[in-house]
């Protein structure tokens, strides 16, 4: 605790007066100076923060406490880190090498699992809304139908040519059912 003793204050201005004091007041002031007096004040300044000291001081300095304590504990987890890193190696390197190494199924092993996979050209559900299954069933129901037309139209033609409207008669005659 530092004191500071005051022992003059100025009439004029009420600031307290050393040996080389000038009042600042303006001349046209309508209360008369006041005399200077002596009269001795004290006050206390802590040292600590360097405010007034009085009855209910409290000093209440600015620390960098939690700067330290976090730069701490991320130097804490680093070396944490480094450790379990280290471990890691060592347990690999004694671990035997395998002689093919198995080839992962995707770029990133910590990848969620995917859906499975949904093959429009096998899809049976005749109620499913995508739009690839829709349009390879609409698809292929107008191919189907060309197609049979097509075939029985060809494959009359080629049965034609090769004679086996020919052989209708015969085997009529030889069913012993009686045909009409």
């Amino acid at each position: 605790m530092a004191l500071n003793i005051q022992v003059l204050k100025c009439g004029r201005c009420g600031k307290p007066r050393g040996l080389t004091h000038s009042c600042r007041v303006r001349m046209d002031r309508r209360t008369k100076p006041a005399k200077t007096r002596l009269k001795a004040r004290v006050t206390a300044t802590c040292r600590t923060c360097g405010k007034a000291r009085g009855l209910n001081h409290t000093c209440r300095i600015s620390t960098d406490l939690k700067k330290r304590k976090a730069a701490a504990a991320r130097r804490q987890d680093a070396e944490r880190k480094r450790q379990q890193k280290a471990r890691r190696q060592a347990a690999t390197s004694q671990r035997p090498k395998a002689t093919t190494r198995p080839a992962s199924k995707s770029a990133s092993p910590k990848s969620a699992p995917s859906k499975p996979a949904h093959d429009y050209r096998t899809c049976h559900d005749n109620d499913c809304r995508r739009y690839a299954c829709i349009a390879w069933k609409d698809a292929h129901a107008e191919g189907r139908a060309i197609g049979t037309e097509e075939g029985y139209r060809q494959g009359f033609e080629q049965g034609h040519t090769h004679g086996y409207a020919e052989g209708f008669p015969a085997g009529q005659a030889a069913c012993p059912l009686p045909h009409q």
